[in-house]
């Protein structure tokens, strides 16, 4: 069976070349591919990952005309993977990830005869010793969207007009709300965007994440849609992969001020989106 990697570039070359290095050194399956999706980088760093990779007959290299955010900038890789490469299997993949496990194609695999997943995720660990997966369930109502809102716009306001050190709704980082079952397979949560793994099933009925979004709650929104249509996501302690966190978001120009403010515009942005779905869900 195919697997095919997906992983998405912006600025931070030396990440991304150290992602795929190891999905190639360590990843002990001969029918695996990998597609590099860069997202309208500013600076020479996809010029020199083409004259790196460019010759390599495993890889392949996109590049989109302009910055599409993480969800529409990973589903370039993903349709060119499930329409052109035909893979079985597609793993979208933070581009400050790194993988040593020999076994994780095989073991993929594995889990998938045994448990007929749509969506799989791995034990996700930091730098920290933090392990990201599985993330806490959350079961997202319409008003509870709309009051997550009003904070993040709250937030927002405060922001703007305070110039040093406000307290701001950041992404906090998120100890396994399962901590207990770590070192076991979990049906039915949710899982950590940093490595998201596709079945054949998930693979057959859709052609990507939900696009709506730009930056943040894909998660979220990956989550709703599985619940809604009852289809399983499960979490995995026998795959592993370790996460930098961030390389990327952290290269982007402006103070700390605006990226807290940049960062605050994309989640109001995404919440309505979620607004959306929900709404949807529903009505049925």
């Amino acid at each position: 069976m195919r697997i095919v990697f997906v992983v998405l570039h912006y600025l931070a070359e030396k990440d991304t070349v150290e992602c795929i290095e190891s999905i190639k050194a360590n990843v002990q399956y001969d029918n695996k591919f990998i597609v590099i999706v860069d997202n309208a980088s500013t600076n020479d760093s996809f010029g020199h990952i083409t004259g790196k990779f460019g010759d390599d007959n495993e890889i392949s290299l996109i590049r989109n005309k302009v910055n599409l955010g993480f969800a529409r900038g990973n589903n370039e890789g993903y349709r060119y993977a499930k329409n052109v490469l035909k893979a079985d299997f597609i793993i979208m993949l933070n581009n400050d990830t790194i993988i040593k496990q020999a076994s994780f194609g095989t073991k993929i695999i594995e889990k998938y005869n045994e448990s007929k997943f749509y969506v799989l995720g791995p034990d996700i660990v930091t730098k920290d010793g933090y392990h990201q997966n599985p993330l806490k369930h959350r079961v997202w109502t319409v008003n509870k969207l709309k009051l997550f809102k009003l904070k993040a716009q709250l937030r927002l306001i405060d922001r703007k007009l305070l110039a040093f050190g406000p307290k701001i709704l950041r992404k906090k980082k998120e100890i396994s709300a399962l901590s207990d079952t770590l070192q076991a397979d979990h049906f039915n949560i949710r899982l950590h965007g940093a490595c998201l793994i596709f079945s054949p099933d998930y693979i057959k009925q859709f052609n990507g994440l939900d696009d709506g979004t730009f930056l943040y709650m894909e998660e979220d929104l990956l989550q709703m849609q599985m619940d809604y249509l009852h289809l399983p996501m499960l979490y995995t302690s026998e795959l592993e992969i370790f996460h930098k966190e961030d390389a990327a978001t952290n290269m982007v120009s402006g103070n700390t001020k605006e990226r807290d403010i940049r960062f605050l515009k994309n989640l109001i942005n995404s919440i309505d989106v979620c607004i959306d779905r929900a709404q949807k869900m529903r009505k049925g």
